[in-house]
Parts: structure tokens; sequence; C-alpha cells
């Protein structure tokens, strides 16, 4: 029902000069009013939301992309493997440059771009800049991004608030199909699984290698030095599995030896940032973390948090076999006396 506002007295000529009843009644009408359209636009945004149309704000390209495929054409499908398989590089050129190398015409990059909540092209291209600064950005860049936005509270609070929301955002936000993939081939124990890390992902990528390595036989975890690599790719075929840890600012030994497990058929699954690894270029499975505090360094929580997870998802597939395993390790420990006995 449309609420009308009544005409007023042609004789009027100030809005002071109505008597008081009229006056509050007339001004409590456009309250009405403003308030049933605040309603509508709200729910018209609500029903963006819930049909796909506006995409979160916290979102970079890439996961925009990962989130809408499935409601793609068939031509944007492709257009959008082709953007994910060399990402970001594979957007970095002109509507026509993208097009051409995609294969697909240049409406289609249009729409696509719009369907992930753009308003165009140069909103994207934008976005995309912006990400990449964020890719890059030193230990410096990050303090001072934080440094002058954070709020004049106690260090401890601020930082912990923020490792909370990565923790809830990281653990709600993962893909529970891929999840329970990569739980189940790492569980497999056909299949060696290796490790690798970065030169700060290295300790997550030891303590899930050191933990899996309780439940199953045939993990390893690669050395730091990669001159000792190449011989770890002469015994890796389609059978094995490379678990790969690498976050900002991606370091390109990581990729270029990725690629090349790639290339011997291995299985690839990449744990990473939200802006996401090059890595991804060759990475069957991709787990995302939120990793941004109030500091010169990233965080690796979430990241130890998403392994822990999925060492408790393989625990549970094997518990058996698990707890038999732990049993003669405990019985080893006792032998090595490596654990002072409870008096």
């Amino acid at each position: 029902m449309l609420l009308q506002i009544p005409a007023a007295d042609s004789r009027a000529t100030n809005v002071q000069a109505a008597p008081a009843p009229e006056f509050m009644s007339r001004l409590f009408l456009i309250f009405r009013i403003c308030y049933n359209h605040y309603k509508v636009v709200c729910c018209l945004c609500q029903h963006r939301v819930e049909k796909g149309h506006v995409m979160a704000p916290s979102q970079t390209v890439e996961e925009r992309l990962r989130a809408a495929i499935s409601g793609m054409t068939r031509a944007e499908r492709q257009l959008a493997s082709h953007m994910l398989g060399n990402f970001p590089v594979s957007v970095l050129g002109s509507v026509a440059e993208i097009a051409q190398t995609a294969g697909v015409s240049g409406p289609t990059v249009v729409r696509l771009v719009r369907k992930l909540g753009f308003s165009g092209y140069p909103e994207f291209r934008a976005q995309l800049h912006e990400e990449m600064g964020e890719r890059l950005a030193s230990p410096i860049a990050k303090h001072e991004k934080w440094a002058d936005v954070a709020p004049r509270d106690h260090s401890l609070n601020r930082f912990a608030a923020s490792v909370m929301d990565n923790l809830n955002q990281t653990l709600s936000q993962q893909d529970l199909h891929t999840f329970n993939t990569v739980a189940a081939m790492l569980a497999d124990k056909s299949r060696p699984v290796h490790f690798i890390g970065g030169r700060l992902t290295r300790t997550v990528a030891d303590y899930f290698a050191t933990a899996l390595r309780v439940m199953r036989s045939d993990v390893t975890l690669l050395s730091s030095l990669p001159n000792s690599w190449p011989p770890a790719l002469l015994e890796m075929s389609d059978r094995d599995v490379l678990v790969v840890f690498d976050i900002r600012r991606y370091e390109p030994s990581i990729q270029h030896f990725t690629e090349m497990a790639h290339a011997q058929g291995v299985e690839i699954v990449l744990l990473t940032d939200r802006w996401v690894s090059p890595s991804a270029g060759v990475a069957q499975h991709i787990l995302t973390s939120h990793i941004e505090v109030p500091s010169a360094w990233d965080s690796i929580v979430p990241l130890v948090a998403l392994a822990e997870a999925l060492l408790c998802a393989i625990q549970d597939r094997n518990w058996d076999e698990t707890r038999a395993r732990l049993a003669r390790m405990e019985g080893f420990y006792e032998d090595m006396l490596l654990f002072k006995p409870q008096r």
C-alpha cells in the first residue's frame, strides 16, 4: 500500500503557520514514508546477497571467482578457468587482451566482472592492483597500515581480537568438499606425502609432518636447502602428494619446485593466504587462511589451526591404526627414557 502526502494548502507560506497537530501529523507521515523506503532498500539488498549478486567486501578477486564459478555460463566458466590458471598474471591485461587469450568475447569479460560484484572493468582493475600491493607488502608497510588506524587499546587486546577473527574466518569459510578430499588423500597410506614450506611457514610444515608421521608411514619433510630438492623429485610420481605452505611475500623457489613436482604428476595441496600464492596455478587443492594482524608480521596461527583440523580429520578416519601406532611409540619413548616419568 502506497502512502500519499496530502496536498499542502496553496495559501500556506510557512510550515510553522500550520496548527501544531497538523504539522506533527505531516511530519510523522514523512517519517513513515522514509522508513518504508528504508525497509524496501534493505529487503532488496538482502535479496541480492542471498542470490549471490553481492560479494562480501572482504573477498579477494580470486575468492570471488572461485565462489561464483558454479553459477556461470559455459563461456564465463572458460574465462574463469583461464583467469584462475595463472592468477593474477592472467587478469592484468585489457578487456580485449584477456578475451583473446581466454578464447572468449569482450562482452563475456565485462559480464563476468559485473557478476563478481564490480560496476565495471576499471573497478575490477583497481581492486586487483590494491590486492597486488597487499600480496607484496613488506613488514614496514604492514606495520604502517595498522599504525594509523589501530584503536588506542592495549596491543595484546588488539592482537587477540584480530587473531580470533582470523581463526573464525579461516575455519568457517573453508570449502568442505576440498577439506574432506585433502583429509582423505593424506590419510591414504598408499600415497607418499611430502611437505615443503617457506622461510616462515616451514615450521608449520614441520609440525604437520611430525604429527602425521605418527599416524602413517611415507611422510617426508623436504629440507630448507633448495639443492636437496632435485634428488627428492627423482622419487616422486603420480602416486605422491606434495603439501605446500606459502604465504606472502611468496618465494619463487617454492613456486618453481611446486611446478616441477606437478610436471612429475604429483598432486599438489596448497595452504596459503587469502591473496593466494602463485603456486596455485598448478595446485589441485587450495586451502586459504586469513593471516593479517596489527603487526609488521603476518600470523601463522590460522595456518596451524587449519593443519590441526586436517590432522583431526585424518585421525578420525584411521583411529584404530593410529591408536596402535601411538601405543607402540609410547613404548619406545619409555624404553629410551625420553620423558621423565611421573612420581
